[in-house]
């Protein structure tokens, strides 16, 4: 049975996961040498996202960007922040934020496959959908 890129990462969570640092390079130098003898290098990188993936959620970590039409203050993007974890239940936000002139105002915040439009734009294109109809 062939293994997954996601079997693999899972793998490596349950292996890394509670270990000192001394013991995680341990295991990973193991991880490495395994992958090696059954020549699924190649397959590292995806391994690698699944892996940031799972740690991520198992720890309560979101990853969200966030895009504005101008550079917005510490409290907005704070704010936001305190949002996210309300709403996903997270226990850290890591949020990249983007300056996106063409948004003219207003923001949109992608976590994952959610979409939060409330940008101009994003409102303009919902009322040239409606009006197309």
């Amino acid at each position: 049975m062939k293994s997954t890129a996601k079997q693999y990462a899972q793998a490596l969570y349950e292996l890394t996961k509670d270990k000192s640092d001394k013991e995680v390079s341990v295991v990973i130098e193991r991880f490495v040498s395994n992958l090696k003898s059954e020549q699924k290098l190649t397959s590292v990188e995806r391994i690698i996202k699944q892996f940031v993936e799972i740690y991520n959620k198992e720890n309560g970590i979101i990853k969200a960007s966030v895009s504005t039409g101008r550079k917005i203050d510490k409290e907005v993007v704070e704010n936001i922040e305190k949002t996210l974890k309300e709403k996903y239940q997270a226990e850290k936000i890591e949020m990249e934020m983007i300056v996106d002139e063409k948004l003219k105002g207003g923001i949109k915040i992608v976590v994952g496959e959610d979409i939060l439009d409330n940008s101009v734009l994003g409102r303009l294109n919902k009322l040239r959908g409606v009006l197309i109809k």
